[in-house]
């Protein structure tokens, strides 16, 4: 009987794992980490901003530009604050801008002012673009919460990681590098 279980679980596993995999623009094998070159969609007019004016990428040219996606819900979301939160301050004052794209998962998760209150009660101060329609997420062609990427000052899209980033691991260290690197480049 156990047997029969444990096969059955693993069956739903692979299952669950193939219809992931299936969603528009999921790209089967692609690493957490991956280099891109392409020029980075423009956010909407229109788009609801939180802890900022309206921004587009057009008026962040000259500059690093790191744009997360994310929904307050989401544990390996959570998990990744502490990062944002280490590049906020290790970034306060030079050319990067930090843009958190809020797409939220669930129904729950579009209330803005709950978006607010849980960016101000995890200590979340860079700019947050309200995309509850998902039309930033479809333009970018994203896959998984969470997922970052790094635009270079020319505007174009370099790398993106997706998923948890751990910056003691030898990837995570690689492309917390990356921003760096980025900033250290010529316009």
């Amino acid at each position: 009987m156990r047997k029969i279980l444990l096969s059955v679980g693993l069956l739903a596993l692979a299952v669950a794992v193939f219809v992931l995999r299936q969603r528009p623009g999921a790209q089967a094998g692609a690493s957490p980490s991956e280099e891109v070159r392409k020029a980075a969609p423009e956010f909407p007019q229109g788009t609801k901003w939180l802890q900022s004016k309206p921004l587009t990428l057009a008026s962040l040219r000259g500059r690093v530009v790191v744009v997360h996606f994310w929904t307050f819900g989401c544990i390996n979301c959570i998990h990744n604050y502490p990062v944002y939160k280490t590049w906020q301050a290790k970034y306060a004052g030079k050319e990067v801008t930090i843009v958190g794209v809020h797409t939220p998962e669930f129904a729950n998760e579009a209330d803005v002012d709950r978006v607010g209150a849980k960016a101000r009660a995890n200590g979340l101060k860079f700019p947050i673009a309200i995309d509850n329609d998902s039309r930033i997420w479809k333009r970018w062609n994203n896959r998984y919460w969470p997922s970052i990427y790094l635009i270079d000052k020319k505007g174009q899209v370099r790398y993106r990681w997706e998923g948890e980033l751990d910056p003691k691991s030898v990837r995570g260290r690689e492309f917390v590098s990356r921003i760096d690197a980025l900033l250290a480049e010529k316009s």
